[in-house]
């Protein structure tokens, strides 16, 4: 039996749906396979080992309490004991379940990765790209993939510069902060005071801003990914209800709640045509082979009414609830993802080759070759 850290919680602004989704994946995952270890990541910047995983209350107290303090060594989980490290157990993989922030940027990827540790998430770099909604569009670009006009702007840009920057763009425009994610902090403007008000509102949660041409009457859709049966498997395709000009944070959390606007949220799968609906898995499966992914990944589109046009709008390398909803016309379980991304992050470390190089110079100076380490230091 293999030793599972559920990672979840963390820092950024997503915390919140980072715990639900660790408390469902700590849940469903293969207890006959796996001995699982909830770990909350607290916003004191401290993991701990819940009393009561399941407890939701308890994760939304400041400092929080209900847990045993636990860190990252080597390749062990321990608790502290009168200051002094104890093992709990060697870790086998981590399941990365932290929305946006330090948990999807590549932080804690490379974290893990000085560590040793195996982890479910895309790499570091992959993390990166894909938080990064300027990075996302650069790199898609590059793909051949379709974008929407946009423009990046700095919160130190002075406003005759961005006035002459967006201009050609012409309203409607959206407004998003470049490294946030669960439409946090975007707004969508029809003139230049809106512009304002929106990059303001986006400067809060960013240093700069992508500025985007708003499609008027579009559909959003959704597409996952992941390595299933040792092949990369698209998942049927999502279209979530949408009754604004952009799904809101409550509108992709909160709208099922007792008295939300939509109890039906999503439609599943969605009402497209065989060539479209193609034409989304295939830029999706490109992305995820392009960018040397792992583990499960959504990718988000746009498509334009007025003409069918298919657009990339972004990637979540650390889905929502692993999006586990969008195998669910396949007979895909929540548990059998989590297994197929652990045995796929395992597989894909073992497989790597790390071969060491020395170059001989430290014992080259060491035995005081060319006395170069005895020379005084000349200014340059």
């Amino acid at each position: 039996m293999q030793n599972i850290v559920v990672l979840y919680g963390g820092t950024s602004c997503e915390r919140d749906i980072s715990v639900i989704t660790g408390v469902q994946a700590a849940a469903a995952a293969d207890k006959t396979q796996f001995r699982v270890y909830p770990v909350f990541w607290a916003v004191d910047n401290k993991f701990y080992i819940p009393d009561k995983y399941s407890d939701l209350e308890g994760y939304a107290k400041t400092p929080y309490e209900d847990g045993r303090e636990v860190v990252f060594a080597k390749k062990s989980l321990c608790y502290i004991k009168k200051n002094k490290l104890k093992p709990l157990c060697d870790i086998d993989c981590v399941l990365v379940c932290t929305h946006g922030g330090r948990g999807e940027n590549g932080a804690l990827q490379g974290y893990f990765d000085t560590l040793g540790i195996v982890y479910t998430s895309p790499e570091g770099l992959a993390c990166a790209v894909g938080m990064d909604k300027e990075i996302a569009k650069i790199y898609c670009k590059k793909l051949g993939l379709p974008i929407l006009p946009y423009a990046t702007i700095s919160d130190k840009e002075e406003w005759e510069s961005i006035k002459k920057r967006t201009t050609k763009l012409s309203y409607p425009l959206i407004v998003k902060p470049a490294s946030q994610g669960s439409s946090i902090g975007i707004n969508v403007c029809r003139d230049d005071e809106g512009l304002k008000e929106a990059l303001e509102v986006a400067f809060e949660y960013d240093c700069k801003a992508v500025v985007e041409k708003a499609l008027e009457n579009f559909r959003e859709i959704n597409c996952a990914c992941m390595i299933y049966d040792k092949e990369v498997l698209a998942s049927s395709l999502e279209e979530p209800v949408v009754w604004r000009e952009f799904l809101s944070f409550d509108d992709k959390y909160m709208s099922g709640k007792k008295g939300g606007k939509n109890r039906k949220a999503r439609n599943f799968p969605a009402d497209l045509d065989e060539k479209t609906t193609q034409k989304i898995q295939d830029m999706t499966v490109k992305l995820y082979a392009v960018l040397d992914l792992k583990g499960i990944v959504r990718c988000d589109y746009l498509i334009d009414k007025k003409d069918g046009a298919v657009y990339f709008n972004e990637i979540n390398t650390v889905p929502g609830s692993l999006a586990g909803y969008l195998y669910e016309d396949k007979g895909i379980a929540l548990k059998d993802i989590i297994t197929a991304v652990i045995r796929g992050a395992i597989a894909k470390k073992s497989g790597i080759k790390e071969k060491g190089y020395s170059s001989g110079v430290l014992q080259y100076y060491a035995k005081g070759g060319s006395n170069a380490c005895k020379a005084p230091i000349k200014k340059v």
